[in-house]
Order: structure tokens, then sequence, then C-alpha cells
């Protein structure tokens, strides 16, 4: 079942070849033109050269595939994914259509951006493996335990038995905040609090997988990674802040209070020689007290400032983790958009030695913008071009792009190619536009467009 992509002024259709059998038993294909089933792409049936084809409607709808291709899937989008399968199968129910036909695979599951949802294509064709969940396994972030050990639970149901695979989504969607019993005793890192108290019965495997998960193993690749900070909200909708800041301010504010303290009593104790008289004996008692108390004073002050500056420096080291590969430089030496130097070198003598070959690595090029500064790095790929922030890696905010508008991808022998992810205002390459989910490969001197921005490949 191998799915084209079609694009006109309007909408945008996936179409799927009809096999023979919809002229004789076209009950299924004439449900699905005339009923509208909530999680299903709409299609209609066309006969082109005495052929049958199925126009699926994936306008304003990007592909799962095309959002999460080499990036991490958050759990939250998991369960929400599951809940959506559930409710999909429930639907074709109360329409007699067999849900075995419902194609599980990362292409052919669509987002809606508009409306938030999944959309499902049903293909009353040839029934295909679910592919999605071996793709969701492999993309599931590994911080969310709880959303890895469905994944891969999941992928290990999912064969030729629909009836267990149905039943295995259905309790994922319910359960995805209940206890399960099998789950072992986990405590949170922010509140200390134990998530899970029991570890006998259930799945013996699922219980095997969730181990290595806890354990940090090498094969499920997200034992080591830190646990994400949560973020509750209080009875109006607010979010509340973090447990660990407001621990933060609140020692703070003891310690600014300690130091006001010592300063006062060291500043009482020398007052109390001009005002009273004393010994000789107490005096220098007084003195001391006083440089005592103005040495601890000090060394709360520089500890603030060296715990300040760790706090500084982290912070800075995070932000230039996150920066985008899509910023503005101050360089002076970047080449102009269209710009072509002329000038003739000749090279006398051999001061300059041999050719050094370069590294795969060292060769790769930018796309670098009419701007000057604006460039797109190569050197880490694949690399999402969008303006939505949640699912591009090179942010563009001009109206003309898409929210997931084309992917960069490295291909054979270090070539670069780009494959328009169905994008509004299309991908062009020296003028010529790509159609839908088409992959083509640039050259140093080509001209790319994502809508109206520009760039070319050096």
């Amino acid at each position: 079942m191998k799915a084209t992509y079609y694009k006109d002024t309007m909408h945008s259709y996936m179409i799927i070849p009809c096999p023979p059998e919809a002229e004789t038993t076209g009950y299924q294909y004439r449900m699905l033109e005339m009923n509208r089933i909530e999680g299903i792409l709409q299609c209609g049936l066309r006969h082109i050269d005495g052929a049958g084809f199925l126009y699926y409607d994936t306008t304003g709808k990007q592909s799962l595939y095309g959002l999460y291709e080499g990036r991490k899937l958050p759990g939250a989008e998991l369960f929400r994914l599951l809940e959506m399968m559930d409710r999909v199968s429930g639907s074709l129910s109360r329409f007699l259509l067999d849900e075995q036909h419902l194609v599980l695979t990362g292409e052919q599951i669509f987002y809606d951006f508009s409306s938030g949802k999944y959309y499902f294509t049903y293909y009353p064709g040839e029934v295909t493996k679910p592919e999605v969940f071996r793709f969701l396994a492999d993309s599931i972030d590994g911080t969310d335990k709880r959303a890895a050990a469905a994944a891969y639970r999941l992928c290990s149901v999912a064969g030729d038995d629909r009836q267990a695979l149905r039943e295995a989504i259905r309790e994922e969607a319910a359960g995805k905040d209940k206890l399960r019993p099998w789950e072992i005793a986990l405590d949170d890192p922010q509140t200390g609090e134990t998530t899970a108290k029991r570890e006998t019965g259930g799945p013996k495997e699922d219980r095997r997988r969730f181990s290595e998960l806890r354990s940090g193993d090498p094969g499920t690749g997200s034992g080591t990674d830190p646990a994400p900070k949560r973020e509750t909200q209080d009875k109006d909708g607010s979010p509340q802040k973090d447990r660990g800041s407001v621990s933060g301010k609140k020692e703070l504010v003891v310690r600014i209070l300690l130091i006001i303290v010592l300063l006062g009593g060291a500043a009482g104790l020398i007052a109390v020689q001009l005002m009273v008289y004393i010994s000789q004996r107490e005096r220098r008692l007084c003195i001391a007290g006083a440089i005592l108390l103005l040495i601890c004073a000090c060394l709360i002050i520089a500890e603030m400032i060296i715990r300040t500056g760790k706090k500084h420096k982290r912070i800075k080291e995070e932000e230039m983790r996150r920066e985008p590969s899509y910023s503005l430089s101050d360089e002076k030496d970047i080449p102009v958009f269209g710009s072509a130097r002329e000038e003739e070198y000749r090279l006398d003598g051999e001061e300059f030695g041999n050719t050094v070959c370069f590294s795969e690595q060292e060769t790769i090029g930018r796309l670098y913008g009419r701007d000057r500064g604006s460039r797109i790095d190569l050197r880490t790929l694949p690399v999402t071009v969008g303006k939505a922030q949640a699912y591009a890696d090179v942010i563009l905010p001009d109206p003309s792009v898409s929210r997931v508008h084309a992917r960069i991808y490295k291909g054979e022998a270090g070539c670069i190619e780009i494959r328009d992810l169905d994008s509004t205002n299309g991908t062009f390459i020296n003028g010529t536009r790509l159609g839908p989910n088409e992959k083509k490969r640039i050259q140093r001197g080509d001209e790319v467009r994502f809508g109206n921005v520009e760039y070319e490949y050096r």
C-alpha cells in the first residue's frame, strides 16, 4: 500500500490505490464517503483512466512520522494518541466497520494543528501491520518511565492478534494515571514521595522492561536520563511555583536575616564601648566579639556570592545547549547571498605544501540567507524547518513558512537532502517546487527557498 501526495490550491490529499473489489463489495467505501466518522480522515473514491483511487483529505495536518522523526515524543502526547486510538476503534464498531483495516503506521496517522487531535487512515483493502508502535518505542522520551514502559509493552504486543493489541491500548489509555500492581517503588527526586509501592504480580515481561528502565540498562536508552520537572496547577488554573525555587527563596531570606543579625550584633558591641564605661578587659572582649561576628557575616556573604555565580554559570550553559541552530551571528566574513568573487589567484612556488584532505564532517556546508548573519547550520542532522517551536529545530518566524515546513537530511556520501513536509507555500530548489513529501538532493550553489525565505547552500 504505497501512498502518493497531491496538493491543489486549497487542499492537500494522500492518494492510495483502490483495490478492484471496491466495485462489488463497496459497503465500507460508501460508509467512508457518506459519513463523517470521528478521528477518521475523510476520503472520496475517484476513477482515473479506469483505475480507482482513494483521496484522503490531509489539509492542515502533518503525519506523526513527519512530526517526530529524529525527535523525542513526550509521554503525555503518547497517551493522547492511545486515547484517540481507543476512541476511534469504538467509532468504527458503531458503523459496522472492521477495525483491522485501520492503518497504524507513522506516515498514515496525522495530527491536526487547528483542533489538536489525531486522525487515522481507514483502508478497506489489505490489512497492514501496526508498525507505528515500533516507531513510538524508538521515539518515546525515556525520562517519562511510565510512558516508556507503555510504549515498549505495546511494541511487544503488536502483531497479528489485533484483539490483544486493542485490549492493551485500552488498558494503557485508561490506566495512565493509575498505579499498576507490577510497578516498582520509585522516589520522585523533586518531592521525595513514593509513586509506586507494589512490585509483585502482573506480566513478567512488563516487569522486566520496567526494571531495565529503572536500572538504566543501555538497551532502553533512557535509564540515565534525569527526571523531568513537574508543573502543577492551582485551583484557579495558574501554575504553581516549583518547590525547589520556593525553598531556595526561603533559604536566601534566612541568610539575609542572619547577616543582618550578625552585623547588628557587631555594631552593638562597638557601641557599648562608647555608651557604657567598661574595663580594659571587657573592651577587648567586645572588640574580639565584634570582629568574630563580622568574619561570620563575611563568610556567609562570600558563600552566597559563590553560589550565585555557579547558578548563573549553570543557567548560561543550559541556554547554550538549548540554543537553536538558526541564529544571528556577528561574524564579519559570512558570504553574502548571491555574491561571487571574480579575482583569480596564482600560487607561485611550493611554500603552501601538499593539499590536506578534510574529513566528511568538515566538508558539510551551510545555508546562508539574504540577511547578513542569517544561516542554518547543517552539522547536526536531521533538522526540521518551521515556525512551531514545539516541532521545529530551525525557527523561521515568517508568515509564508508552515508550522512544520521541511526537513533537511544527511544522505549517502555526505550529501544534503531536503524533504518538503506537505507545506502550504512549498519548498523550492533553484526555483523548482518540490512535491508534497518529496525529497531531493542539493549541491553547492543551489538556491533553497522555504515559502518566501531564501537561502543559498555553500
